[in-house]
């Protein structure tokens, strides 16, 4: 029988007859029941049915952690999250997620203290960062975090695929803390400073009540590029396979310009008169994909060393707890949160094409001379104009009010809450494509000369043209009101049986906020002109944005039970049945079965199996099609694009470029599905050692997705609904442009084994702690298109654009003597093959003689992280440590494709920290 099969007959049979009384019993709650255990040894008797990894306080300490985001990386079961460094160029908003397994951030599902949070304002419509931005959940206020890595809970919600991360913050406290911290790189920028307050009031067995504040503020300075080796320049040099290669990576828009000839080859008048490039460029010399025998020679301009590889970053929260009683066996209790994240990015100013037409005075002075008769188009960096910057700011507001206790032999919990995320993308940098066209056709503009060469009248209406303001952004809203209980049924041979239940109702809406110059409404889009009536309408210099404005919405209503069933002493099962309607979707039922036997006291086995139900998001259906940015990577016009390109009636790119992108919502899109499975151990041979696994499968149908790039350009005869155009507004040209609407690609399976030994040892009055945590994936694969081959990413970047590693862990251990303790922890990823990429070979000359495309192969990857807590006093403590203590740069890496991607290179940022060996130091006092 298939999984769903079962699990539907198990939970029907186990549910099938009991009446509802009131609301089923929260998970969260039952984990904070049996999971905690007051020691990092796991006990068999606290372990449940379902595989829940818990953090607690103190293990959040030891790991240096200072964000969530930082201490979520670090733990192995998360791969494919998008970090910080995604913003760099990427567009984020300086969204930050969170990804079980590589298994999605949308099928992650975020907790705090067990409740549903809003989803990211600045979620895009293809899916991307539809998730929980965990910069709005501070560390500091953090008592545990429960990881749930069995998916698709029929109480958590059906939409948790990939498993549930839920953030259980400190309440009924009257403890006070103030510390503050300090973090720097030994090789400079990214400097961090932190402060944290928490204070309790009252005590509910004495008082009746409860209050609890926590505040943080942090704050990060940049990284530069510049400042790290493996990260400052487009132009590597590197040795393999017996052979020396090269590899630039750089935009065909420098400065001074490139500039088209008559036969629409890239060439640089700069070059042709002095025969070499000038700074901050390098030569590239390219032949057409198309047989033609034309070569492009030309400047390319080295961008990766403007870049800021780590943004600037300040963060400010609030979390506040109050617990009333309500009698002897009722409480009111209120949770909020407020956190305000910004983030300052800024890379290379911007480029963007000027035309050049034949007779004009920069014509006739630049072009001409060097055998240009027609019009031509300048591909130009606006170099004087300063770097584009991103200024986001991201709010969060979180409230919960509910009332919890024991009625009539119920253990219930009714809570409403509402959570708010709003995003706003401020830019600067950026000029208006015609107002750069007016500069130009006015004379004030050069584009063939270098950087500060603009005369002082040119350089004033530069600045002018500056824009710098409100660009982007976003609110998501979600407002829900549920209901949970649970009551002892009846008493069996081996125990009482359980019954949990409950219903919630759910609104969530999101709305899109362009500016007007987004949207492309705006004559001027520094004095606010509109436009129209016979007033043409500007947009951004560079890229053809005019993004759609939309708001939407959804409700959506659930119920769900379940039932545990002690079947003998050592024999607990369990069901849980679930059902959900969406507004936009209709409704679908999910289920669950689950055991736990422990035939000696200290072994354990455990399984489960259930199925899932994923809506997509309300951007990824109703949004207009719209501009989306632009390729990850850059393409030469071959053969078949050409022809793909005149049937647009467009032209392709001249040289090596990226192309602009177009996506839109889709009203046809499916829901996922989901099959999975977990089936796990625990032993424990004595008190101090325990060891564990727990094997898991996940299949998802109807998978969310767009097709690859890479698989369209290098097939784009095959793909004739992937292609569109874009008009550029300076100079009229239309050019191809790659559809990446949203479609239901297929299916994908991934499976995996989680393992952790644990142990400890007293040597006389020194305590001596071992924790070992490891994934690994045994297969994932996926298909980029329905019906179409599958492809792995495990240990190879490929068709997916993206590595899942085999082996993913990390090691602690402890020393802990008198009031010190000392800690080292080792974090360790497989290798992988690179992303097949073509690089330059070179003579012993170091002169170009071939082309040859390449899979390196990236090496395992060790660090070592040190810390030491002190005591000093009763009331006070001091730690210090070393992150990457042997400061281990970043292996080579020369793909520049890839989700998720920021533009660095050099090394792929999605997996790898470029701060280096970094030391801090804490001081705390309790009070």
């Amino acid at each position: 029988m298939k999984m769903k099969q079962i699990a539907y007959a198990i939970s029907l049979l186990g549910i099938a007859g009991f009446v509802p009384a009131l609301a089923a019993a929260d998970q969260p709650e039952k984990v904070e029941k049996i999971e905690i255990t007051g020691s990092s040894i796991k006990r068999i008797t606290k372990e449940g049915a379902l595989p829940v990894q818990v953090l607690k306080k103190e293990d959040i300490a030891k790991t240096g952690a200072t964000s969530t985001v930082d201490l979520l990386q670090k733990l192995p079961t998360i791969q494919g999250s998008t970090g910080e460094s995604a913003s760099v160029g990427g567009g984020s908003f300086g969204f930050s997620g969170v990804s079980l397994h590589n298994i999605g951030e949308t099928r992650t599902l975020v907790l705090l203290n067990g409740h549903r949070l809003a989803l990211f304002g600045g979620q895009t419509l293809t899916g991307f960062a539809a998730g929980m931005d965990l910069n709005s959940i501070p560390i500091s206020a953090i008592e545990r975090v429960e990881v749930l890595t069995d998916g698709a809970s029929a109480l958590y919600g059906a939409d948790a695929i990939a498993g549930v991360v839920n953030f259980i913050t400190k309440r009924n406290t009257t403890d006070g803390d103030v510390t503050v911290g300090y973090s720097e790189p030994e090789q400079g920028g990214a400097k961090e400073k932190r402060i944290t307050f928490t204070k309790g009031f009252g005590s509910m067995e004495r008082d009746g009540f409860n209050v609890m504040i926590s505040a943080a503020h942090d704050e990060r300075t940049q990284l530069n590029s510049t400042q790290r080796d493996f990260a400052k320049t487009g132009k590597i040099f590197f040795g393999a396979n017996g052979k020396n290669y090269r590899m630039q990576q750089f935009s065909a828009s420098p400065i001074p310009a490139n500039a088209t000839d008559d036969l629409g080859q890239l060439i640089n008048p700069y070059l042709k008169v002095n025969g070499s490039c000038p700074e901050k460029t390098f030569r590239v010399t390219e032949p057409y994909n198309d047989g033609s025998g034309l070569v492009d020679d030309y400047c390319g301009f080295d961008f990766v060393g403007e870049l800021e590889i780590y943004p600037i970053r300040k963060r400010d929260s609030v979390m506040a707890t109050a617990n009333v009683a309500l009698g002897e066996n009722h409480e009111l209790y209120v949770d909020a949160l407020w956190s305000k994240t910004n983030q300052v990015s800024r890379i290379a100013p911007v480029p963007g094409s000027i035309s050049i037409p034949a007779g004009s005075a920069l014509h006739d002075k630049y072009l001409k001379p060097i055998g240009i008769t027609g019009d031509s188009l300048a591909f130009y960096r606006m170099f004087d104009l300063g770097k584009r910057e991103s200024n986001d700011t991201a709010k969060f507001i979180d409230l919960a009010i509910g009332v919890k206790g024991n009625y009539a032999g119920w253990d219930y919990n009714t809570v409403y809450t509402r959570s708010e995320s709003d995003v706003e993308g401020k830019i600067s940098g950026y000029p208006g494509a015609r107002a750069v066209a007016k500069l130009r056709s006015s004379g004030l503009l050069d584009p063939f000369v270098g950087p500060g060469k603009q005369s002082a009248e040119a350089m004033k209406a530069i600045n002018a043209a500056n824009y710098n303001g409100y660009w982007d952004g976003g609110s998501s809203k979600l407002d829900t009101l549920s209901a949970r209980g649970s009551s002892e049924l009846f008493e069996m041979p081996s125990g009482m049986a359980m019954l949990g239940l409950g219903l919630s109702y759910q609104k969530e809406d999101f709305q899109s906020k362009p500016s007007l110059f987004a949207q492309g409404k705006l004559a001027d889009p520094v004095a606010g002109t509109p436009c129209g009536a016979g007033v043409p309408c500007d947009q951004r210099f560079g890229d053809g944005s005019a993004t759609v404005a939309y708001a939407a919405d959804r409700t959506a209503y659930a119920g769900y039970a379940e039932l545990i069933l002690p079947a003998m002493d050592t024999l607990e099962l369990s069901t849980a049945l679930r059902y959900d309607n969406y507004s936009d979707f209709g409704g679908a039922t999910t289920a669950k079965a689950s055991f736990r036997w422990t035939p000696t006291r200290s072994f354990l086995l455990r399984g489960s199996v259930g199925n899932g139900f994923h809506a997509p998001t309300v951007p990824q259906v109703k949004a207009a099609r719209q501009s989306y940015g632009v390729t990850s990577d850059k393409y030469i016009c071959s053969a078949e694009l050409a022809q793909v390109a005149a049937a647009q009636n467009a032209r392709c790119q001249p040289g090596n470029r990226q192309y602009d992108q177009i996506a839109g919502g889709n009203a046809l899109l499916q829901p996922e599905e989901s099959r999975q499975a977990t089936i796990g151990f625990r032993f424990e041979p004595t008190p101090a050692i325990s060891f564990g696994a727990d094997l898991w499968h996940v299949g998802i149908s109807d998978v969310f997705g767009q097709l690859t790039e890479q698989e369209v350009f290098a097939n784009p005869l095959r793909y004739p609904n992937s292609w569109g155009k874009t008009t550029d507004i300076g100079t009229g040209v239309d050019y191809l442009a790659f559809v990446a609407d949203n479609q239901n690609l297929g299916k994908q399976y991934s499976t995996g084994l989680d393992i952790d030994i644990s142990g400890r040892k007293k040597f006389g009055s020194v305590d001596f702690n071992s924790q070992f945590n490891t994934t690994y994936m045994i297969r994932e694969v996926a298909q980029t298109q329905k019906n179409g081959p599958y492809y792995s990413s495990i240990g190879a970047i490929g068709e997916l654009g993206a590595v899942t590693f085999r082996w993913q862990g990390r090691w602690t251990n402890s020393i802990k003597h008198g009031n010190w303790l000392h800690t080292l922890g080792v974090n360790f990823k497989a290798g992988y093959k690179d992303q097949a990429t073509q690089a330059e070979v070179l003579n012993a000359a170091g002169n170009v003689v071939d082309y040859e495309t390449l899979r390196l192969n990236v090496p395992s990857f060790f660090t070592y992280d040190w810390q030491t807590q002190w005591n000093f006093m009763k009331n006070a403590q001091v730690t210090v440590g070393v992150l990457n203590v042997l400061d281990r740069d970043p292996p080579l890496s020369i793909s520049t494709g890839g989700a998720n991607r920021g533009q660095q290179f050099g090394y792929d940022d999605r997996y790898y920290d470029s701060r280096g060996r970094t030391l801090y130091a804490n001081f705390g006092y309790k009070f």
